[in-house]
């Protein structure tokens, strides 16, 4: 099967063709192909001076991640066939998010300086190698194991392409791998540290990062559980918490989401005068929210049950915590 492959180039060093461009190649595609077998066939046959990354083929070092008709994928385990009559065309591009170097070869520094923010090693307290490892400890983390640092969940980040300073997910991932492990000596000021602007709180829970991650990492289930570790540890000093609060309040209340309140609640008073401009433009075109006269929804009695017996089950997990540490 004749495939005609649209592959962006790029190379900076050539004067002539310095901006990015396009340029096809026709292919002869058997049954199983991969789109790196294609690439490689490509650069062996019709282009030498194609550039990408590889290395194991096996979808384990995470070298091959490119865009495979606008979304990340690692080509060494994206058959050509399948994905063509599916999508109609082959359009392979370098990853977003990370600025090309070179053809499908993208500067992955920022991507290590992130990783390298979260510290991601352990850091055991005193008699942490006594600590027993339940086989619940180790599920808890194991997700986050997988990662094989191939960035395709930071490629497909909202928060990331609008704030290059996001930590970004691959990283969250790894911390939560640091944070969750419970040998961990330093996991509050991982925590602290994690609920700084540009850190955990700044995931606008797009869900791309676990759609396309190729190892089944979840990244956003991994930031979903640090931050809940960092309310449990009273780290509620930024607008982040502040916003999970006002909502968890608002429910007990009203039984609903009073959402223009919520806003004085997470960004407080002088910040939300701030807001005011992007808020007129919310009420024009009909997306404010406005607050009700009588709030509370029917049966609220049954809501605060439930609240009621959150709060009992927090009060007995701090108390048996507190005597773990008086036992240590």
């Amino acid at each position: 099967m004749k495939i005609k492959f649209k592959i962006k180039r790029y190379n900076p060093a050539d004067h002539e063709t310095a901006e990015p461009y396009v340029q096809a190649y026709i292919l002869d595609v058997p049954e199983g192909m991969t789109v790196l077998e294609a690439l490689l066939k490509i650069a062996d046959e019709q282009d030498p001076t194609l550039s990408f990354r590889k290395s194991c083929r096996s979808a384990i070092c995470g070298s091959c991640a490119v865009s495979i008709n606008g979304f990340s994928r690692l080509a060494c385990n994206t058959q050509v066939i399948p994905e063509f009559k599916k999508m109609g065309e082959m359009l392979i591009e370098p990853i977003a998010n990370h600025v090309p170097l070179k053809d499908l070869i993208v500067d992955f520094t920022p991507f290590w300086k992130k990783m390298n923010k979260v510290n991601p090693f352990l850091t055991p307290y005193e008699g942490a190698e006594e600590k027993p490892v339940s086989n619940e400890d180790e599920e808890s983390i194991d997700r986050s194991q997988r990662c094989i640092m191939c960035g395709c969940c930071n490629a497909e980040c909202n928060a990331l392409q609008i704030d290059e300073h996001f930590i970004a997910p691959a990283a969250l991932a790894k911390a939560w791998r640091i944070v969750g492990d419970v040998r961990e000596g330093n996991a509050r000021k991982r925590l602290e540290k994690l609920s700084e602007e540009h850190g955990m709180w700044d995931c606008v829970r797009c869900v791309h990062c676990t759609q396309y991650c190729p190892k089944e990492v979840a990244p956003l289930k991994q930031i979903e559980m640090l931050r809940s570790a960092a309310i449990k540890e009273d780290i509620l000093d930024n607008p982040g918490a502040k916003h999970v609060e006002a909502m968890a309040d608002s429910v007990e209340k009203f039984g609903r989401l009073d959402e223009a309140a919520m806003t004085f609640r997470t960004l407080g008073f002088l910040k939300s005068l701030g807001m005011i401009p992007f808020g007129l433009r919310m009420e024009k075109h009909g997306k404010m929210p406005h607050p009700h006269i009588f709030p509370q929804i029917e049966n609220i009695d049954e809501v605060k049950k439930i609240y009621e017996e959150i709060g009992k089950r927090r009060a007995a997990e701090k108390e048996g915590k507190d005597k773990e540490e008086k036992k240590g």
